[in-house]
């Protein structure tokens, strides 16, 4: 069969290529539209008055006062009429030589310009003359390089050029670009003080060529870091100078043989410390949080500095009002407000200057004990609903090889909560969180910690870290924060030291305090803070380690240590390499560190010894502290009851009567319990076990993967469950042997248990306190399992009776695999690390690999061969086990 070509007529052609034509216009117009719109909202604020300023950024304390403004070390403004001739000559060769006779942009640079965005799907560099350079740092310093925004700065440079001379836009452009690294080399005054040790006007040939040609790339230009690469680029310039004619060949070649080390001056300028460590952090948490540079945007900044304090921190820093052991101990720590987060001071390092590393917040250590409050303790208290008469048990703890220590190296048994905390006992904070992490998981901890600011990413968490033995550890900063939220019911609010800042050339204003206030959250419960601070001002009080701070101020207050494993050469293991002291008060809170450098520790074989110098530093801020006048009190949230407990009995008993001293030789105490957590037979339980609701209906069934789900009716009121109070319990029976348990958050869920095939079990479900003091009536359920050979083949993993899963870190120095499924098919487990072992068994058998290395990666693979002789792979993991170097930490 053939096809026949259709012809189309010469109207029909016609009609179809206006068609297009229209087509493509419609489209060009809506671009043209779209594309002017956008470089309009860019223009549209621009005002000569705002480019031509002569104010700079700067930073505004809590009293209203500026204390530091941005551009120059020494803060002065360098007119046109002040700069030499020879600068504005190699600035002009270097940047834009055709900056005198051009209207602001130049077209050759902007054709090219254009070209290199469409081939390479952005702008290159080189396409913008000096005007357009000095709206780029005015009106787009975060802005990306955009064709619009090309386009915006040429009508801008334009506009900008009709309105005022050109020697005035050289003259603010050379007052805001940097000439190197650091605030010192911000403007053409400060860089010619910093290099030179001279003015402006005084600058010569050479001197020029250099500052010009540092523009290209200033932090990696700053001759005081590359020497020879600093000289090749001057004489660059130079000879651009020659090409330019402002200078001739032979003045050219002689100044090239001027070393620039000769023009250098050897001391460069020093920066003022004065409040620098709050200066810096302002800095910094602007550019971080906010995404402005204040040397590139013209901003004030209000911020939270309050002077007494930030000097009274500098005065310590600087050995004025203290005495440090030697000259390598540094220190950091944080003062804040514990109500607002906002930071009154920083004491960031000895000896410290803006851009310098900080030890308040930039330094990472192990916490040692000062973690415990928040880790082990508030968690006890918020998910175990533990009583502040709890007793906590101090007894041997070991696992994996793992066998940590209290500081006296005895066994304390059962202590009191003040005693546990007050004398730092590390078995009683293992416990503790070993109890904690039993109910929530090691997830949910994570999570915690990082709803109190905590940077969590590179931990990888473990029962060590109850006492400090972090892998990568926190900050004076962090520690400040979570402290805080101790003294504020458990609210966190992010520690900040900027108030708002106003945009100078726009107007806007972004109140940082309102929206950091906004986002706080409650991440700790209130009852849980509430009992901390019970625990912890009291044992300030009682203490003798802690009396510099029992000032008649409720203060509560934690010290912390971290030791040495050995691996430092000269540095006996179990020195100390951490000291810490974290506190607050009703109105604030504060971290302080103190230690060595690792360099230094390595160097000079230093480590910590005597007192703990972050302790005494922390005392004298508590003084300081003190003198003021009282803001906030204490508040007791409704969420808490005190009642009579019988000491020493969990879960806890009320006395037989009120009158009661003693009751089967134990003490009565008056303790703080969580409302519906008071001891049985207590006036004030509110909630016990006979209020109950009635469990109405409840099923269980096997799925077609051979598991167990059960659906319960769910708890009225329901607020009862999401709080934690209540939860869903499933017991499984084989005859009369319980062999699964487990409590449920949810009325419907799968069970985390494995039955075995073509077995019969009994299922009970009722509802329950989650502390165990109680159950609603029970009802029972039979089921029965599917034959093995529907039964899927599945594996579990586990070390030293906790599960390994993906990605884990374990303890132990073994693992044991166990398997489900037919009993025709096998199983082999392959394990890869260091070394390779391989082990086949029968599905629904179990095998163990041992001899696990400490700070070892291995990968377990797990291959199935079916009676049939085919295979299938049943998946793999990896997990790491724990080194020796975070597990043996001890602290006091």
């Amino acid at each position: 069969m053939k096809t026949k070509k259709v012809k189309l007529n010469k109207k029909a052609k016609r009609r179809l290529i206006i068609a297009a034509i229209l087509a493509v216009c419609v489209l060009i117009a809506s671009f043209a539209v779209y594309f002017t719109a956008s470089v309009y909202s860019q223009i549209k604020d621009f005002d000569i008055n705002n480019l031509t300023t002569t104010a700079t950024s700067s930073q505004v304390s809590e009293n209203g006062k500026t204390y530091y403004t941005y551009g120059s070390a020494q803060g002065k403004y360098t007119k046109y009429s002040e700069i030499p001739e020879v600068m504005v000559d190699a600035i002009v060769s270097a940047e834009d030589s055709r900056f005198f006779v051009h209207d602001g942009f130049d077209l050759p640079r902007i054709i090219k310009a254009t070209i290199g965005h469409i081939t390479h799907i952005g702008v290159g560099g080189g396409g913008s003359t000096i005007t357009q350079q000095l709206m780029k740092k005015t009106y787009y310093p975060q802005e990306k390089k955009t064709m619009q925004r090309k386009l915006g700065e040429a009508i801008l440079s334009i506009q900008a050029t009709q309105q005022t001379t050109k020697q005035k836009i050289l003259e603010l452009y050379l007052n805001k670009i940097y000439f190197g690294r650091g605030e010192n080399t911000v403007g053409i005054y400060a860089a010619s003080k910093y290099y030179f040790n001279k003015v402006p006007s005084q600058l010569t040939l050479p001197e020029a060529a250099y500052l010009a040609g540092s523009l290209n790339n200033p932090v990696f230009d700053d001759v005081y870091y590359v020497y020879q690469r600093s000289e090749n680029r001057r004489n660059v310039i130079l000879n651009l100078m020659k090409r330019h004619g402002y200078i001739s060949d032979s003045l050219c070649e002689a100044t090239k043989k001027v070393p620039l080390a000769n023009t250098l001056q050897k001391n460069p300028v020093k920066q003022s410390k004065k409040y620098a460590a709050y200066v810096d952090r302002v800095t910094r948490e602007l550019k971080s949080d906010w995404g402005i540079d204040p040397s590139k945007t013209n901003v004030t900044i209000y911020t939270y500095l309050d002077t007494e304090v930030q000097q009274y921190l500098d005065d310590i820093a600087s050995g004025k009002n203290y005495s440090f052991p030697n000259k390598y101990m540094q220190t950091g720590g944080v003062v804040q407000e514990s109500a607002t987060g906002r930071i009154l001071g920083l004491l960031s390092g000895r000896d410290f200057k803006v851009g310098n590393y900080s030890y308040a917040f930039s330094d990472r250590h192990q916490p040692g004990s000062s973690i415990k409050p928040i880790l082990d303790y508030a968690t006890a208290f918020e998910y175990l609903y533990w009583s502040t008469g709890h007793m906590a048990d101090d007894s041997t703890y070991s696992k994996g090889g793992w066998t940590p220590k209290n500081w006296d190296r005895k066994i304390h048994g059962d202590v009191t909560l003040y005693e546990a905390l007050g004398k730092s006992w590390n078995l009683a904070a293992i416990h503790a969180l070993n109890d904690v992490w039993k109910k929530t998981g090691k997830q949910k901890l994570i999570d915690y910690l990082k709803g109190l600011g905590f940077q969590m990413d590179k931990e990888t968490f473990s029962l060590a870290y109850a006492i400090g033995g972090w892998s990568y550890g926190t900050t004076p900063l962090e520690m400040a924060g979570a402290y805080a939220a101790i003294s504020n019911g458990g609210t966190y609010i992010k520690p900040h030291t900027i108030k708002k800042v106003v945009v100078n050339t726009t107007g806007e204003t972004i109140n940082v305090d309102e929206r950091l206030k906004s986002d706080s959250k409650q991440a700790m419960a209130d009852y849980a803070a509430f009992m901390l601070r019970e625990i912890m001002t009291t044992y300030v009080k009682d203490e003798k380690d802690y009396s510099a701070f029992d000032i008649g101020y409720n203060i509560g207050a934690k010290t912390g240590t971290t030791n040495h494993d050995g691996k430092v050469p000269g540095i006996p293991r179990g020195k100390s390499k951490d000291n810490w002291l974290c506190g607050f008060s009703e109105d604030y809170s504060w971290a302080f560190w103190n230690g060595y450098t690792d360099s230094d520790q390595r160097k000079h074989g230093l480590y910590i010894s005597g007192t703990n110098q972050s302790k005494l530093i922390a005392a004298k801020v508590a003084n300081l502290l003190s003198k003021r006048k009282a803001k906030h009190s204490y508040e007791t949230p409704s969420s808490v009851v005190q009642a009579k407990m019988v000491q020493g009995t969990y879960p806890y008993e009320a006395p037989r009567n009120s009158y009661t001293t003693y009751q089967n030789g134990k003490k009565v105490i008056t303790a703080w319990f969580v409302k519906g957590h008071t001891p049985s037979g207590s006036s004030s339980n509110e909630t016990s076990a006979d209020t109950l609701s009635t469990l109405s209906s409840f099923s269980a069934s096997v799925t077609d993967d051979n598991q167990i789900r059960v659906t319960f009716s769910s708890y009225d009121p329901r607020s009862m469950v999401t709080s934690g109070d209540v939860v869903y319990r499933v017991q499984v029976y084989e005859g009369s042997t319980l062999v699964h348990s487990q409590s449920l958050s949810s009325s419907s869920a799968t069970l985390g248990f494995t039955p075995e095939a073509n077995k019969t079990y009994r299922v009970v479900g009722f509802y329950s306190w989650s502390n165990g003091s109680g159950t609603s009536n029970k009802v029972s359920r039979t089921i029965t399992t599917k034959k093995s050979s529907t039964e899927k083949t599945s594996y579990s993993v586990s070390s030293n009776g906790s599960r390994v899963s993906d990605g884990s870190t374990i303890t132990g120095s073994s693992i044991t695999v166990r398997t489900s499924g037919d009993s025709s098919n096998q199983v082999t487990i392959r394990l890869s690390g260091s070394g390779t072992a391989s082990n086949t068994i029968t599905a629904g058998r179990s095998t163990t690999f041992s001899g696990l290395q400490p700070g070892g990666s291995y990968t377990v693979t797990l291959t199935e061969t079916t009676s049939d002789g085919s295979t299938k792979s049943l998946g793999s993991f990896s997990f790491k086990v724990q080194s020796n170097t975070t597990e043996e930490t001890t602290e006091d």
